[in-house]
């Protein structure tokens, strides 16, 4: 009899019996079906359990994966061994689905797969393999230029991968197409980009120019790109990250892997708080990503990316041009926002005109502890020193405009902020200190209930009274939809809003928010007819169980760095 090897050493005998290789056993499927070791009975080995998900799964744990290890076996192939001549064709393969914590230190499930059919999800598994390596070949190849990236552009696995990822709701571009309508015939429409992509006779289309409020009159002009775009970007997306992640400083929080805008408020206060900072400046770029130059994005790509078909792809998305009231205007400058590969653009480009001078040129000529902390386009920057803290924005000034972007001087200003900053201000008769804003949040100086320094965060008012404005626009819209689907989008708003906003110190407005969102929703459903439908004492009965709690999310007090993490016992 044939025995087919398998990871691990584990082999399939059939589905009532398994055997180990020469230092181990298995259970059968059932839980109770007797164990063979080399030929013989041996009973229950230590680390070994059945798994219940299926009766063609086994499960292998620590133990049996130490002990396995230890057994060097040749490796054969299912098709050699019948190549060889004389025995059946061999079952599907057994391979590893799930692995537990740790890359399956606590246990590994294996199962049974399909020879021609892997799935999306072992598609998409194998693409992102192909990403984490491309990042491990970049760290050991420190300075060197990549010069093959179309092979990992074109790839249909890659494509299909990205039609998976985008959402059924994104608006349409210029072709009019959303996900629903591209997945008929998903197959030949994949192979057909990949095929175009590869012979560079794919194009982008004009972006969709949409505008979104921002407040006191002004609009944030966005670009929608079509569908099949969105598939080309986020493949670029993905590439363009995995190269330059390991490249990206430390200061810089925005659209990377495990890193949120919570992050880089927590950092903030571990540095206001534990670094000695008393001056910090808020600043702001100028119309950043309508003034990106595409000159010098170019050459900051070809750092690390050699490839010209590659690169030709990048600067056709760049001269792609907008679409406004049927009219289309070439790109001169710019990565329209909106796009999955701006981000990523816009970190790139600051991470040599911000991030680089800042760490490696201007912190080394500080007197003072100087630090940096970006989110996308908005940053801030603490200093230890006045006098380096104004030296900053005149050389941050001269630094932008070698890059053909300037700062906005309404919103750039440098104050006094720390834990000396309300003794300071009191000697020279300045009142309270200062407030800056930033990642929708204001910050102030504020008391422990032990009398020390913390750093106090409220809800930015401009944004939190925009919000309020247009959470009672969509509600009087919704009024012919039904109190239902009103109560729902109330419900849903304030999840979100919570989310985000439930930081330490935050609960005062919090809970403002969560009674005015509530008595808007009131006003408007007492207003879908002449008749009112409730009154208070009633949708407060209901409202309460229905919405969600306000609570606090995310604890953003910084820990000293002598403390131990939770769950120690030095704590």
């Amino acid at each position: 009899m044939q025995w087919e090897q398998v990871m691990l050493t584990v082999k399939a005998l059939s589905p009532d019996k398994t055997v180990m290789g020469e230092a181990d056993g298995v259970y059968g499927p059932a839980g109770n079906s007797p164990l063979y070791v080399r030929g013989e009975y041996k009973g229950p080995p230590r680390g070994l359990r059945p798994c219940r998900a299926s009766h063609r799964d086994y499960v292998v744990t620590r133990e049996i994966r130490q002990s396995a290890q230890k057994v060097a076996h040749p490796r054969t192939s299912v098709r050699s061994e019948e190549e060889g001549g004389g025995c059946r064709k061999s079952e599907a393969p057994i391979r590893a689905m799930r692995s537990g914590n740790a890359d399956g230190a606590k246990g590994c499930r294996f199962g049974r797969t399909g020879q021609g059919d892997m799935g999306r999800h072992r598609a998409g598994e194998a693409m992102t393999t192909r990403l984490i390596r491309l990042t491990q070949k970049v760290r050991e190849l420190r300075g060197e230029r990549l010069t093959s990236l179309m092979g990992m552009l074109f790839d249909p696995e890659g494509l299909r991968s990205s039609f998976e990822r985008q959402e059924e709701r994104k608006a349409p571009g210029v072709d009019g197409v959303r996900k629903a309508d591209y997945r008929e015939g998903l197959e030949e429409r994949i192979q057909e980009l990949s095929r175009r992509v590869r012979s560079l006779g794919y194009r982008p289309k004009p972006v969709r120019r949409v505008y979104l409020p921002k407040g006191e009159g002004r609009y944030r002009p966005l670009g929608v790109p079509s569908f099949e775009d969105r598939l080309v970007q986020d493949r670029l997306s993905q590439i363009l990250q995995a190269i330059w992640e390991p490249e990206f400083c430390e200061c810089s929080y925005g659209f990377r892997p495990d890193r949120n805008a919570h992050d880089a408020l927590r950092r903030v206060a571990e540095i206001v708080t534990w670094e000695a900072t008393q001056w910090v400046v808020e600043a702001d770029i100028k119309g950043f990503f309508d003034q990106v130059s595409h000159a010098h994005l170019m050459r900051f790509l070809e750092h690390r990316i050699s490839d010209p078909c590659f690169l030709r792809i990048i600067r056709r998305f760049l001269k792609a041009g907008v679409m406004e009231d049927g009219v289309v205007s070439a790109s001169e400058e710019g990565t329209p926002q909106g796009g999955l590969v701006s981000p990523v653009l816009a970190n790139i480009y600051l991470h040599y005109v911000l991030d680089l001078w800042f760490e490696k040129r201007f912190k080394r000529s500080c007197r003072g502890k100087a630090y940096l902390v970006r989110y996308a386009d908005d940053f801030i920057a603490c200093f230890q020193d006045e006098e380096d803290a104004r030296r900053f924005v005149q050389e941050l000034e001269k630094r932008l405009a070698a890059f053909d972007l300037e700062i906005e001087p309404s919103k750039t200003r440098v104050l006094r902020f720390g834990s000396r900053a309300r003794q300071d201000c009191d000697r020279d008769g300045l009142g309270r200190p200062e407030t800056f804003h930033f990642l929708g949040f204001t910050h102030f100086v504020s008391l422990s209930r032990r009398g020390r320094f913390v750093v106090g965060r409220k809800t930015e008012g401009k944004r939190f009274r925009k919000k309020l404005k247009l959470l009672n626009q969509r509600l009087r819209n919704l009024r012919v939809e039904g109190g239902r689907i009103m109560m729902e989008y109330t419900k849903y708003h304030l999840r979100g809003h919570i989310q985000y906003y439930g930081v330490s110190g935050n609960m005062k407005s919090l809970k403002a928010y969560f009674y005015l969102a509530c008595r808007l929703l009131f006003k408007w459903l007492n207003r879908r007819s002449q008749r009112r439908s409730m009154t208070g004492p009633s949708f407060w009965a209901v409202i309460t169980r229905w919405l969600p709690r306000v609570q606090l999310v995310h604890n953003l007090y910084p820990q000293p760095s002598w403390r131990t993490q939770t769950g120690s016992r030095m704590v």
